[in-house]
């Protein structure tokens, strides 16, 4: 896991993931192997997922609809870190992060000849 925290008494496990791609079958049946195991601890964690990709497949839906995960994706995801630590890191991205000014120009121009951009979109 990601990050474990405490908020008004209740112990939290949260992953953190970018997004789930159509071979993802052995790290989801793991991810609910982990949640099941903190789930039925006597603490009774609540485990969070956040996924950055708002595009999402079958392997995303199973931890959603799972009951032991609580998952969200894209703009919901966001909402939720906002949420449960007070801080608008969209915002925060928005206003601070421009992937093709940020990079020198040679490297923004190989990633987008390689259909890499994609994984600059927090």
């Amino acid at each position: 896991m990601d990050l474990h925290f405490i908020l008004n008494k209740t112990k939290y496990i949260v992953d953190f993931k970018s997004g789930f791609s159509s071979n993802e079958k052995g790290n989801t049946n793991r991810l609910l192997l982990v949640a099941t195991i903190y789930k039925n601890l006597e603490e009774n964690y609540k485990c969070l997922i956040f996924v950055r990709s708002e595009d999402n497949n079958n392997y995303f839906n199973t931890l959603k609809n799972s009951g032991v995960w609580n998952a969200f994706s894209g703009e919901e995801a966001y909402n939720q870190m906002k949420k449960y630590s007070g801080y608008n890191i969209k915002g925060w991205i928005k206003k601070n992060v421009n992937w093709k000014t940020d990079f020198n120009t040679e490297t923004y121009r190989y990633l987008k000849n390689n259909d890499l951009t994609q994984y600059l979109i927090w």
